[in-house]
């Protein structure tokens, strides 16, 4: 567990920081669910949003712990108001089929196949000494409170005891406000992904993918 000073705004208790739980799974997808709505839309359709997050939970309850290795959660009396994932390399796997066994069940044959190869399009090939951020994700009403700035130094510092050279991450191109806060914390823009097959599905082919080096 990682407790850090109460962001501006919130009362004087601590904000916890801490490993994602199983028993997290539910409040994690519903999160993920408001925050990344576009992107749950665009993966799932917009009628199927919600049998999408209920195949993504399913599959990582099946999965297990493995599922959230290298998920934060940010927990504030008790609720959980905040989500950060730090991947690398070695955390790589298949995920035993799991998550599309999961996704064949809720969604069917071809939203299964529609929807994971959506989110193909966004996946990122980690580099030996990289440290990948995802999932960052924060509640409505937190959000420009300290929340996400609190979880990125969480994650910088898991990262330099892990000894990596640097921390990666992707931002939409038009997501000025996170940029922002990436900037501020260090992050430089080194190039702009773009895909036709991404803008088909998203609505938008530019995501730019910013590095912090550590050493």
């Amino acid at each position: 567990m990682y407790a850090v000073a109460a962001p501006v705004g919130t009362p004087a208790d601590d904000l916890i920081i801490r490993p994602a739980r199983l028993s997290d799974i539910e409040a994690i997808v519903a999160l993920h669910c408001e925050a990344f709505a576009d992107t749950f839309g665009a993966a799932f359709g917009p009628r199927d949003r919600e049998r999408g997050a209920q195949a993504l939970a399913a599959g990582w309850r099946r999965q297990g712990p493995a599922a959230l290795r290298g998920m934060l959660v940010a927990e504030y009396a008790g609720q959980l108001i905040g989500t950060i994932s730090l991947r690398t390399r070695d955390m790589i796997s298949d995920g035993g089929g799991f998550a599309e066994a999961a996704f064949f069940e809720t969604l069917g044959l071809w939203g299964a196949l529609r929807s994971l190869f959506a989110l193909s399009l966004l996946d990122h090939q980690i580099e030996r000494g990289e440290g990948f951020i995802a999932d960052v994700a924060v509640a409505p009403e937190w959000r420009r409170r300290g929340v996400a700035r609190a979880l990125l130094q969480r994650v910088e510092h898991d990262a330099r005891a892990r000894a990596l050279a640097y921390l990666g991450l992707y931002v939409r191109e038009t997501n000025h406000g996170a940029r922002a806060l990436y900037e501020r914390f260090g992050f430089q823009a080194v190039y702009i992904r773009r895909s036709l097959l991404a803008r088909l599905f998203f609505g938008q082919d530019g995501w730019i993918y910013m590095r912090k080096e550590l050493t």
